[in-house]
């Protein structure tokens, strides 16, 4: 099921995904100037992930409902998603010893450990979406058989859990504390539900918020939680070097994903003809944003690899110019890697994306 915003949305939402990773290498060593800015502007496209995964919920009761079947739904999900999943896990994870060998630290492969990997998404860390998405598929069946008003009433309750959640990871750093781990709090289904249940109850009541110009109140909203948001980021002490979860795990910017999607799809919907090069690239990238998703790791660490053959001090020091061009570099590289995979054997096509 192709919906041209979704498209247009989702390939905004995955070039994010890659230029963060590429951007914020190496970030504890930028000024402090070049930092903060960098955060103001990452937090504007802190959405991706609640993006991807309200328009899962939407595509995912379209297509439960279209079948009506608990089985042939989740085999048709599991079957699209577990086997490019597995394998890419499996890349990652050799990849770490590999590259472990080369630096002095090896990694020691426990049963126990890659098991744990392999269940909660570890091999990659981004991978905690499709762990988190393959749990939502097997509540989807359930869900869509709820009555829309349970489903209007489900929604503050998983809004208010969520950014509790977001909270419990954020808050008490103001304080030089830190209870939950931030690997926990990406894996926390509550953390994200939300976003998927919002985009089924969409689906369902076919009230497409997006296909009208957003209220006065919505702006509002969008640009003050933007603004607490980005004073979140900046503010709060840093107790480790995961940069990124900070810039999607505040409760600020928790709220601030409710109003930016309802922004965005709209400016996605609306997207003029005087933008169509525009619209074009990130319906493309859209199309293939779960391969772009899957091999962008891979890709970016080669570009890393290359660099670092010409400069040896890259690895040590911080350079923000070189970060967003090897970001850009990133995407186009995943988009032709995975157009090359769409040109492959359907067998092993669908062992890889």
């Amino acid at each position: 099921m192709r919906i041209r915003e979704f498209d247009i949305l989702k390939g905004f939402a995955i070039s994010v995904v890659v230029f963060a990773h590429a951007t914020f290498f190496n970030f504890n060593k930028f000024p402090v100037v070049s930092q903060n800015l960098l955060m103001i502007l990452a937090t504007f496209l802190a959405p991706a992930i609640a993006i991807f995964f309200f328009i899962s919920g939407f595509l995912g009761y379209k297509s439960y409902m279209k079948r009506k079947n608990f089985s042939s739904f989740e085999m048709s999900k599991f079957k699209l998603i577990l086997p490019p999943y597995l394998m890419w896990s499996t890349i990652y994870l050799i990849l770490q010893a590999l590259f472990g060998q080369i630096i002095g630290i090896p990694y020691h492969f426990e049963l126990v450990d890659v098991i744990k990997k392999y269940l909660f998404g570890e091999a990659f860390l981004p991978f905690y979406y499709i762990v988190l998405l393959l749990l939502f598929y097997v509540l989807t069946p359930w869900l869509s058989n709820l009555k829309e008003k349970t489903f209007k009433n489900l929604l503050p309750v998983l809004f208010i859990v969520g950014f509790f959640v977001m909270g419990m990871y954020f808050v008490p750093q103001y304080f030089g504390k830190e209870y939950i781990h931030s690997l926990i709090t990406y894996r926390n289904p509550f953390a994200w539900i939300f976003f998927y249940v919002w985009g089924m109850y969409v689906a369902k009541s076919e009230k497409i918020f997006w296909r009208k110009l957003p209220s006065f109140w919505t702006i509002v909203g969008f640009f003050v939680a933007y603004s607490f948001s980005a004073f979140e980021m900046v503010t709060v002490p840093k107790l480790n070097q995961d940069w990124e979860s900070y810039l999607i795990l505040g409760p600020g910017v928790y709220v601030f994903y409710f109003f930016a999607i309802k922004v965005l799809l709209w400016v996605s919907y609306k997207m003029p003809e005087s933008l169509k090069l525009v619209s074009k690239t990130f319906s493309a990238l859209g199309k293939n944003s779960f391969g772009i998703y899957l091999s962008h790791g891979v890709i970016l660490m080669s570009i890393l690899g290359i660099v670092v053959l010409f400069n040896k001090n890259f690895l040590n020091e911080g350079y923000l110019s070189l970060n967003f061009l090897g970001g850009l570099m990133g995407i186009i590289m995943c988009y032709g890697f995975s157009e090359a995979m769409r040109r492959l054997p359907k067998a092993m096509r669908g062992a890889l994306m």
